[in-house]
């Protein structure tokens, strides 16, 4: 494949990138993933939530799918729902690849 060839189509609608800022240049996916319930540090009090396993399964379809706009705070899952993303963009070495917005 040469540079000049035209990438490959996006698997979904979710790969087909919007500048998030004129003034950034970033692109990002069209839906982001709010990660509120990413973790399980919520069950106890009856909130969604979800183990390690569930939380990488559902990162990993969202950004298969073509999803790189992902949204937590340290609020979340009392700041296991960060914890739990950044250990998932480490192992998979895609870092480089997300979007991530956070908030105190």
């Amino acid at each position: 494949m040469s540079f000049l060839d035209r990438p490959a189509a996006p698997p979904t609608k979710l790969g087909v990138y919007r500048i998030l800022s004129p003034n950034a240049g970033v692109r990002v996916s069209p839906l982001q993933l709010g990660a509120g319930s990413i973790s399980d540090q919520w069950h106890k009090l009856g909130m969604g939530a979800m183990d390690k396993t569930a939380s990488f399964k559902l990162l990993d379809a969202y950004f298969d799918a073509g999803g790189n706009f992902i949204d937590t705070a340290n609020a979340y899952q009392d700041e296991t729902s960060e914890m739990f993303i950044g250990e998932w963009m480490e192992q998979r070495g895609i870092r480089d690849q997300i979007v991530l917005s956070t908030e105190p």
